[in-house]
């Protein structure tokens, strides 16, 4: 059946123009003047409202067990709720264990997620070893079109730490077949350095202290120089200072850096780290002091990120309070999954149409270009996905709900007026007047392989 979404502003490539949108067998079949070709199909009324990429968070941490501590969404319970807020693509991890084959920990993930995700997904793959017989699985994933891969210049103790060579000589083996290496920056000697010895209990308000700024610049500087040195796509991913902003923009020209941020580093300070339940706001990196996060917002407004993302990484109540006495006990990472879209929104909301362009290019075509996949996402253009949100704006604020199931509320007694009307995914209607009717089946694909 054809599908005509009448009379919106369509935002896509820069462009915002008042038009129709016609959709037919999972593809967006023609932009602009649609009424001569709809012939048959079903109406979407979208007056009024603000028609959008299908939205893309590329950093999402779902259905896996981190630091021992298992995470509080399912890829159904996530993707619903990412879902819910107008994206239609997550990038989630696979990461190798320690004697695991990479084969295996491919199967391991990707049967959590098959038929249980309501959103497109793709993998980033975190290799541990790197013999030749590893190495050769690699390049098999790779060349059968896997293209994002992620590594850590940090967490020597639980076997992701890679050294700045190691790094360079990874660049230079994958870069050739075109793979994005996204990289979480800090210096692990910095933090070596800093952080606190003896069986003191720390509290969450020493985060900060035991994770400075200077970690995070200097990894970014060495990855820079790796970046120039062998001119492959590197990404950093939650960039949390304006220092380290600052270190990538300083790069561009003779080095492909590409960043993300967070929302929480732009619109939460580390006095959340200094409440009584402070430790349920622990993340890697830390929090920062409200004049860096004043700063980081408003260099984000200026257009410093490529991309935002989440960093979703969601546990329990419970489990993040077992950092209640000393903060070592906690894990590490917030709900964020279902407040991206209000939040990036919120850095503009005094001008909703800059607003929704910049959600366009920083949510929808910059991930969809970083991720590889511009043929098929990103974008409102004849032979694309047919994935789409139509936002409009409500009179009433509502409360923002970061995550899917049973964690803490990351951004309690935030508000938008920001309402997702309706979405869909490959053409198949998601949202629909505001309400769920995604049906029984998950209808998310994995990327990578189909």
């Amino acid at each position: 059946m054809k599908t005509l979404v009448r009379d919106g502003t369509i935002y896509s490539r820069g462009l915002a123009a008042p038009g129709d949108l016609l959709i037919e067998d999972g593809v967006i079949a023609a932009v602009g003047d649609c009424r001569g070709l709809a012939g048959g199909a079903r109406v979407v009324e979208a007056g009024g409202c603000h028609v959008l990429p299908g939205l893309i968070d590329l950093h999402v941490h779902i259905d896996d067990t981190i630091a021992g501590f298992r995470l509080a969404d399912t890829w159904e319970s996530g993707s619903r709720a990412a879902a819910a807020a107008g994206v239609t693509t997550l990038g989630g991890f696979i990461t190798q264990r320690n004697e695991e084959p990479l084969a295996a920990a491919v199967e391991r993930a990707a049967g959590r997620a098959a038929g249980r995700a309501f959103c497109d997904y793709l993998w980033h793959l975190t290799p541990t070893r790197f013999a030749e017989d590893d190495w050769a699985e690699i390049l098999r994933l790779q060349e059968s079109g896997w293209r994002t891969f992620k590594f850590y210049t940090t967490y020597r103790e639980s076997g992701l730490y890679t050294s700045y060579e190691r790094l360079a000589e990874i660049a230079e083996r994958l870069s050739p077949g075109g793979a994005r290496l996204l990289v979480h920056a800090e210096d692990e000697d910095v933090l070596v350095r800093v952080q606190a010895s003896g069986a003191r209990p720390l509290c969450a308000a020493d985060h900060g202290r035991l994770r400075p700024a200077e970690a995070e610049l200097r990894a970014i500087e060495r990855v820079a120089e790796a970046a120039a040195a062998t001119g492959a796509w590197f990404h950093v991913v939650h960039v949390s200072t304006p220092e380290a902003a600052e270190a990538i923009g300083r790069s561009h020209g003779r080095a492909r850096l590409t960043s993300e941020t967070a929302p929480h580093y732009l619109f939460l300070d580390d006095s959340w780290l200094k409440r009584a339940d402070g430790h349920r706001w622990l993340c890697t990196p830390p929090l920062r002091d409200a004049a860096r996060v004043r700063r980081l917002r408003e260099m984000a407004r200026a257009g410093a990120f490529d991309t935002y993302a989440t960093d979703h990484c969601a546990f329990s109540i419970e489990d993040k309070d077992r950092g209640r006495e000393d903060m070592r006990s906690a894990p590490m990472g917030l709900a964020g999954i279902g407040a991206l879209t209000r939040l990036v929104f919120a850095l503009e909301r005094e001008r909703p149409e800059r607003a929704f362009a910049e959600m366009s290019l920083r949510l929808a075509e910059n991930p969809a270009r970083l991720a590889g996949l511009e043929e098929r996402k990103g974008a409102l253009a004849p032979g694309l996905d047919a994935d789409l949100a139509v936002f409009e704006m409500s009179a009433r604020e509502e409360p923002l709900t970061s995550g899917g199931a049973g964690s803490p509320e990351t951004y309690p007694g935030f508000r938008s007026p920001l309402r997702l009307r309706h979405l869909f995914l490959r053409g198949r209607q998601l949202v629909a007047d505001g309400a769920w009717s995604g049906a029984d089946a998950a209808p998310g694909r994995c990327l990578w392989t189909n």
